[in-house]
């Protein structure tokens, strides 16, 4: 069943997922990571859903739909749980040059 929720992830999620991580500039490159941050915010946002109980596919289609509809709050959720990922990988953000903390400020 992961395999099929992660599918339904990607559906509900994914370009909101890859807008954030380009918006907040964090380190994680979609390329290569894209499976294993879907996963990670597959188990976590079951674990805050759901809180251990078991749930069937069309339970979780129905909390992934209700949740699109507040866009603004799941945009919070999701960047707070991609910036906990990126933070596995070392810095939080991309650096660009002349950001505010560059050594130039």
């Amino acid at each position: 069943m992961e395999e099929d929720a992660l599918m339904l992830v990607d559906k509900y999620l994914g370009d909101l997922i890859e807008e954030i991580v380009y918006k907040y500039r964090y380190n994680v490159d979609l390329e290569d990571e894209y499976e294993e941050l879907l996963r990670y915010i597959y188990r976590r946002l079951s674990k805050a859903w759901f809180k251990g109980k078991n749930f069937t596919f069309e339970d979780l289609e129905r909390v992934l739909r209700n949740a699109r509809r507040r866009k603004k709050q799941l945009e919070i959720v999701l960047s707070y749980i991609i910036s906990r990922y990126a933070a596995k990988n070392g810095a939080i953000y991309v650096r660009r040059e002349h950001d505010w903390y560059d050594e130039y400020y």
